[in-house]
Protein backbone atom coordinates (compact mmCIF):
# COMPACT_ATOMS: atom_id res chain seq x y z
CA UNK A 1 0.00 0.00 0.00
CA UNK A 2 2.77 2.47 0.83
CA UNK A 3 4.05 2.28 -2.95
CA UNK A 4 0.26 2.72 -4.25
CA UNK A 5 0.26 6.29 -2.08
CA UNK A 6 3.73 7.49 -2.79
CA UNK A 7 3.13 6.92 -6.33
CA UNK A 8 -0.46 8.59 -6.06
CA UNK A 9 1.17 11.76 -3.99
CA UNK A 10 4.03 12.05 -6.14
CA UNK A 11 1.41 12.12 -8.99
CA UNK A 12 -1.13 14.77 -7.04
CA UNK A 13 1.14 18.18 -7.44
CA UNK A 14 0.74 17.90 -11.13
CA UNK A 15 -2.43 17.71 -11.28
CA UNK A 16 -3.97 19.13 -8.40
CA UNK A 17 -1.75 22.79 -8.74
CA UNK A 18 -1.67 22.89 -12.41
CA UNK A 19 -3.19 26.38 -10.97
CA UNK A 20 -1.80 28.07 -7.85
CA UNK A 21 -2.48 26.68 -4.48
CA UNK A 22 -1.04 24.57 -1.80
CA UNK A 23 -1.51 20.94 -0.26
CA UNK A 24 -0.78 19.43 3.06
CA UNK A 25 1.28 16.29 2.53
CA UNK A 26 0.17 14.30 5.75
CA UNK A 27 1.88 11.28 7.62
CA UNK A 28 -0.08 9.84 10.29
CA UNK A 29 1.32 8.18 13.46
CA UNK A 30 0.28 5.28 15.36
CA UNK A 31 -3.17 4.31 13.21
CA UNK A 32 -2.92 0.94 14.47
CA UNK A 33 -5.59 2.28 16.96
CA UNK A 34 -7.96 3.41 14.29
CA UNK A 35 -8.81 0.30 13.64
CA UNK A 36 -8.07 0.93 9.47
CA UNK A 37 -10.45 3.85 9.07
CA UNK A 38 -7.22 6.40 9.06
CA UNK A 39 -4.80 6.11 6.12
CA UNK A 40 -0.87 6.25 7.06
CA UNK A 41 -0.96 8.73 4.46
CA UNK A 42 -3.55 12.03 3.34
CA UNK A 43 -3.04 14.24 0.88
CA UNK A 44 -5.48 17.84 1.86
CA UNK A 45 -5.76 19.84 -1.56
CA UNK A 46 -6.58 23.45 -1.17
CA UNK A 47 -6.12 25.22 -5.05
CA UNK A 48 -6.38 28.70 -5.31
CA UNK A 49 -9.83 28.90 -6.90
CA UNK A 50 -11.19 27.29 -3.80
CA UNK A 51 -12.26 24.39 -2.56
CA UNK A 52 -10.69 21.41 -0.41
CA UNK A 53 -9.87 17.73 -1.76
CA UNK A 54 -9.13 15.04 0.05
CA UNK A 55 -6.96 11.30 -1.58
CA UNK A 56 -5.56 8.54 1.13
CA UNK A 57 -6.33 5.04 0.30
CA UNK A 58 -9.57 5.26 1.87
CA UNK A 59 -11.19 7.62 -0.25
CA UNK A 60 -9.55 5.73 -3.06
CA UNK A 61 -11.12 2.43 -1.81
CA UNK A 62 -14.62 3.55 -1.21
CA UNK A 63 -14.58 6.19 -3.79
CA UNK A 64 -12.44 5.44 -6.22
CA UNK A 65 -11.77 9.05 -6.66
CA UNK A 66 -10.65 12.02 -4.34
CA UNK A 67 -13.22 13.43 -2.41
CA UNK A 68 -14.94 17.03 -1.67
CA UNK A 69 -14.41 18.36 1.84
CA UNK A 70 -15.23 21.25 3.60
CA UNK A 71 -12.95 24.08 5.08
CA UNK A 72 -14.38 25.08 8.38
CA UNK A 73 -11.95 27.12 9.66
CA UNK A 74 -8.72 28.71 7.62
CA UNK A 75 -6.95 31.53 9.44
CA UNK A 76 -3.10 32.03 10.30
CA UNK A 77 -3.17 29.45 12.98
CA UNK A 78 -4.82 27.15 12.18
CA UNK A 79 -6.73 24.95 8.86
CA UNK A 80 -9.78 22.63 10.01
CA UNK A 81 -11.21 20.29 7.42
CA UNK A 82 -14.13 17.98 6.88
CA UNK A 83 -15.01 15.45 4.88
CA UNK A 84 -17.40 12.30 4.48
CA UNK A 85 -16.97 8.79 2.65
CA UNK A 86 -20.41 7.58 1.59
CA UNK A 87 -21.29 3.51 2.15
CA UNK A 88 -18.78 2.10 3.35
CA UNK A 89 -18.18 -1.61 4.40
CA UNK A 90 -15.81 -2.65 7.35
CA UNK A 91 -13.98 -5.90 6.90
CA UNK A 92 -16.56 -7.57 9.25
CA UNK A 93 -19.66 -6.93 6.50
CA UNK A 94 -20.93 -3.99 8.68
CA UNK A 95 -21.61 -1.32 6.72
CA UNK A 96 -22.00 3.02 7.30
CA UNK A 97 -23.79 4.92 4.92
CA UNK A 98 -21.52 8.09 6.06
CA UNK A 99 -18.39 8.01 7.89
CA UNK A 100 -17.19 11.11 9.04
CA UNK A 101 -13.68 13.05 8.55
CA UNK A 102 -12.51 15.75 10.27
CA UNK A 103 -9.01 17.23 10.34
CA UNK A 104 -7.04 19.96 12.53
CA UNK A 105 -3.73 20.95 11.45
CA UNK A 106 -1.73 23.67 13.48
CA UNK A 107 -0.14 25.90 10.95
CA UNK A 108 2.85 26.67 12.86
CA UNK A 109 4.20 23.11 13.60
CA UNK A 110 2.63 21.05 10.79
CA UNK A 111 0.96 18.86 13.82
CA UNK A 112 -2.09 17.42 13.07
CA UNK A 113 -5.31 16.00 15.02
CA UNK A 114 -8.09 13.97 12.96
CA UNK A 115 -11.06 12.08 14.37
CA UNK A 116 -13.27 9.94 12.28
CA UNK A 117 -16.11 7.87 12.87
CA UNK A 118 -19.71 6.73 11.44
CA UNK A 119 -22.42 9.73 11.79
CA UNK A 120 -24.27 7.41 14.26
CA UNK A 121 -21.92 6.78 15.98
CA UNK A 122 -21.00 8.63 19.41
CA UNK A 123 -17.43 8.13 20.00
CA UNK A 124 -15.23 8.21 17.56
CA UNK A 125 -11.87 7.54 16.49
CA UNK A 126 -8.61 9.57 16.78
CA UNK A 127 -5.36 10.05 15.01
CA UNK A 128 -2.42 12.36 15.37
CA UNK A 129 0.27 13.05 12.72
CA UNK A 130 2.75 15.64 10.91
CA UNK A 131 1.49 17.27 8.00
CA UNK A 132 4.20 19.22 5.28
CA UNK A 133 2.70 22.13 3.52
CA UNK A 134 3.85 22.21 -0.19
CA UNK A 135 3.18 24.56 -3.41
CA UNK A 136 5.21 22.40 -5.94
Amino acid sequence: MRNFLTALMLGLPSLALSAPGYLYECDMHDIERARGWVSPKIAIILPATGGVTIVDALTMTFASEPVQGTVLRDNDRRLIVKWTLRNVRADSGRSFANFDYRVSIAKSSGQMELTAGPRTFDAGLRGVGTCIKRSQ
